[in-house]
């Protein structure tokens, strides 16, 4: 597992409080305001102050580009992500929809939490992300005041700080950094070792990214610094295999902890279906995480 997450507390307390957000579906938050005409700031918010500026290593040709704008073309597109599977304690799965824009972060709408298996209650709410602003909605079966405020729909206004202390917005903010062109680009214009293979149709590239580049990296360099801090060396093993037209299949990539490795997985679906990612003035019965009716 990794050493920390963002700025998590230690493993046993996250344990026990990750099993009573399962359990109970006390999912702590920051509390936003909820107002039936919320206003948003543009989307160029990534949380680390104003729009995502390219790496270094994008500003050289670009192994990326045809990839990056395939998947810029098509506009939205679903995804099945899985991180940290194998008892860990930050693992999760679930369901997302991307809205992709060029020099910003995407708009998200995730579903994803801690899965405890057969048997067990798995109640994820929604979390619409738009730059580093989130709406989270609780699934209805943990809706009402039993749940106090987390119990009900509510905006966070900062993201990021707000996933120190709360496991499904920081699940959420990583889902969406696996997932979107920024992170394929930083894997693939960062990677020391590269190799390409043709095969039915697809092409998989697999290849080795030093870690601490891609910790440095302005788009998805947050979710990589937990596992650089205190490194000198260490690589990202990835696997993606896209399409003739250029777009992504799957993505695994395989990231050094203090534990061995952890491994995330992303599928890709549903290219350019399902309506526009917007910030919700209050809970909808129509969830914006998947193109389905």
């Amino acid at each position: 597992m990794r050493e920390q997450g963002i700025s998590p507390k230690p493993a046993g307390p996250r344990r026990r409080a990750l099993a009573v957000a399962v359990a109970v579906g006390l999912l702590a938050g920051t509390a936003g305001g909820v107002g039936a005409h919320l206003l948003w700031p543009g989307d160029d918010d990534s949380g680390g102050g104003g729009r995502v500026q390219p790496s270094a290593a994008a500003r050289a040709p670009s192994r990326a580009e045809a990839v990056r704008a395939a998947m810029l073309a098509q506009r939205r597109v679903g995804v099945d992500v899985l991180a940290r599977e194998g008892g860990d304690p930050d693992f999760f799965t679930g369901q997302a929809r991307l809205e992709l824009r060029d020099g910003s972060p995407a708009r998200a709408a995730t579903h994803v939490l801690y899965d405890m298996g057969e048997g067990h209650a798995w109640y994820p709410p929604e979390i619409v992300l738009i730059g580093n602003r989130a709406v989270i909605t609780p699934d209805k079966e943990m809706t009402g005041p039993e749940y106090g405020p987390q119990g009900a729909y509510r905006t966070v206004p900062d993201a990021t700080a707000a996933a120190r202390d709360d496991i499904a917005l920081r699940n959420a903010l990583e889902a969406r950094w696996l997932a979107e062109p920024a992170h394929l680009a930083a894997l693939l214009d960062g990677a020391t070792e590269l190799t390409t293979r043709r095969a039915r149709g697809l092409r998989t590239f697999t290849g080795s990214t030093p870690l601490r580049a891609l910790a440095a990296d302005p788009a998805v360099g947050r979710l990589y610094r937990p596992y650089a801090a205190g490194r000198r060396d260490g690589a990202v093993r990835f696997t993606l295999v896209v399409t003739a037209r250029d777009l992504p299949e799957s993505l695994k990539t395989e990231v050094p902890s203090g534990s061995g490795t952890d491994g995330f997985r992303v599928e890709y679906r549903d290219w350019a279906k399902g309506a526009e990612i917007t910030a919700p003035s209050g809970p909808t019965p129509a969830p914006q995480w998947t193109a389905l009716p």
